[in-house]
């Protein structure tokens, strides 16, 4: 048994070794828009002030009725026991994260 399952994982490597070649190129010849990070980062350097900045969020759509009062239970609760305790539970948190043992 122990054999012939070694027999099966042998002849499943060789299969695969009979597969498309694949492409190795030096990271100097990759092109800005191509690689692995294409869409998230490119080998161009930009100055700070030159990068393209997005629109704010709260300016591209304004808030439906639904949220509006939602938003303003919210603001009731806040004064409310548990919202208390959660903002202390939170700035507990926050303090344990900057302050490690």
């Amino acid at each position: 048994m122990k054999k012939g399952f070694t027999v099966v994982l042998l002849a499943a490597g060789l299969a695969g070794c009979g597969g498309t070649p694949v492409e190795h190129r030096n990271y100097h010849e990759i092109g800005p828009g191509e690689g692995l990070f294409a869409d998230t980062m490119s080998w161009e350097w930009r100055r700070k002030d030159t990068i393209p900045t997005a629109a704010p969020a709260s300016a591209a759509a304004p808030l439906s009725a639904a949220e509006q009062d939602e938003f303003k239970k919210w603001q009731e609760s806040a004064g409310s026991p548990e919202r208390r305790e959660f903002e202390e539970w939170r700035a507990w948190q926050e303090w344990k994260r900057k302050n490690p043992k």
